[in-house]
């Protein structure tokens, strides 16, 4: 990155790491959860963190954790409440 391109995320969607966001569902794949967030780049929810039960559907509102942001992929990672970090899951 050059000194003349932006950042990817502002000083407050940084400040937003780690603290409970709420979003709305824009997509929901195999492959995981797309949550608009109203922030520069949408959510993520990796299937790691969604169990069996879970429904999810378009439109609807949820809460989160806004674990990290991913700069090659543009996304905002999400870890839903009640799930253990994805770090702490895997050996």
């Amino acid at each position: 990155m050059t000194t003349d391109e932006p950042p990817l995320i502002t000083p407050e969607e940084r400040a937003l790491i780690g603290t409970l966001v709420t979003g709305t569902v824009e997509a929901v794949f195999r492959w995981g959860v797309i949550v608009n967030l109203g922030l520069t780049h949408p959510g993520y929810i990796d299937p790691l963190y969604i169990e069996d039960t879970d429904r999810y559907v378009v439109g609807q509102v949820v809460e989160a954790y806004l674990s990290s942001f991913n700069a090659s992929q543009r996304k905002f990672w999400l870890r839903p409440p009640g799930q253990i970090p994805v770090a702490e899951r895997l050996p």
